[in-house]
């Protein structure tokens, strides 16, 4: 990758699925990852979920996500890597990362249908920005590029399926949310959340099951749950060390708890994902 200011780098998916083939389990993504399939049909398990991808379609794998790519499909496009900082770079992006429907975590990895031609231009002139000798102007050129297909397919999917556009800081659902995503490792009672946003438990119920059709309880056990298959599954930790980044006081209750929600064993579950021969 290029020392950009902020990193950026765009691949051929047909060399990602090349290196794919080395790996034995999947990979968790630290950084956003922009799939674009301009030809053929491409698998991905995106935290444990079979996705397809078709020509035409672009998918973003969010920074945190496990994901592996089916390298018995076949199939041509690009995958542009950036990094979070992208977002924080004007109130333009940091706006556009809390209300894009693209980007939304509550119904992640949306597919857009796009012009093929008109993608493929973009990707052209960006590739070709890069291959140039760096200067104060480059990033600002290339992250043009990218903001440009981030939009297009914003507007796009937005005008498909017209969404409820959360405020980071006004919309109850959304700040419970974002709670949620940083308090789960260790309050993992839905009061601790009531009282942190001052808001009753038939209030709060209300609103999630409104925009998000789940109950508070139900959905920080989904991220809870969520976060011990993604780490099982991409990492070397052991079940003690997942249960402790957890905050679960002893692996026996840790062990309990994903059996009830997963009906696995962590062990199992690990060894599904770890040697699965589709992916």
């Amino acid at each position: 990758m290029k020392n950009l200011p902020l990193e950026l780098e765009i691949q051929n998916l047909a060399d990602a699925k090349a290196k794919s083939l080395i790996y034995t389990r999947p990979l968790r993504a630290t950084s956003y990852q922009l799939i674009w399939v301009s030809e053929g049909e491409a698998i991905f398990d995106i935290d444990f979920n079979e996705v397809t991808i078709k020509a035409g379609e672009l998918l973003v794998i969010y920074i945190g996500q496990v994901y592996r790519m089916n390298t018995n499909a076949s199939f041509n496009g690009k995958k542009i890597l950036f990094s979070d900082a992208f977002f924080k770079q004007t109130e333009l992006d940091d706006n556009f990362q809390q209300v894009a429907e693209l980007l939304n975590p509550d119904s992640p990895n949306q597919k857009v249908k796009l012009d093929i031609e008109k993608v493929e231009k973009i990707f052209s002139l960006a590739e070709a920005e890069l291959k140039n000798e760096a200067d104060n102007f480059q990033t600002y050129i290339v992250y043009g590029y990218l903001r440009t297909l981030l939009f297009e397919a914003e507007r796009i999917l937005e005008a498909g399926q017209p969404a409820v556009r959360y405020n980071l800081n006004e919309n109850l659902t959304r700040r419970f949310c974002n709670a949620v995503e940083k308090n789960f490792h260790t309050l993992k009672h839905t009061e601790f959340y009531m009282h942190m946003l001052y808001v009753c438990e038939k209030t709060l119920t209300r609103q999630l099951k409104n925009d998000i059709e789940i109950t508070p309880k139900k959905y920080l056990i989904k991220r809870v749950v969520l976060e011990a298959k993604r780490m099982l599954a991409s990492s070397d930790a052991s079940v003690r060390e997942v249960s402790i980044d957890l905050g679960f006081d002893e692996v026996t209750n840790f062990n309990k708890y994903f059996i009830l929600h997963t009906t696995f064993t962590p062990g199992a579950f690990r060894d599904n994902h770890r040697f699965n021969s589709l992916f």
